[in-house]
């Protein structure tokens, strides 16, 4: 068993950057809701919410045929050319 002291961290860090999305996401809806009304902006909310949960249910038990380390290998190479662009992007 991992020991609290050590998994804490990425605990954390995790709810923070899920919370910024969380927040990216209201304002979006926030935004729909202006522009449309509530009642496009609820209809696409729980159209986004229901796509996700059929995503997951479909392809998340297929995660677990993968290879650990082949799915580390491919998830570190994504985070690599985004942050090389988002580098660039900054520098520019």
């Amino acid at each position: 068993m991992i020991a609290w002291s050590t998994a804490a961290p990425a605990i954390g860090a995790a709810f923070f950057a899920s919370s910024v999305e969380v927040v990216e996401a209201f304002t979006i809806i926030l935004v729909v809701a202006t522009l449309r009304g509530w009642k496009p902006a609820i209809g696409g909310t729980a159209a986004a919410l229901a796509l996700l949960a059929a995503i997951v249910l479909a392809f998340g038990p297929l995660l677990d045929r993968v290879p650990l380390h082949v799915l580390q290998l491919v998830i570190g190479v994504l985070l690599l050319l985004f942050g090389i662009g988002w580098l660039r992007k900054a520098a520019l």
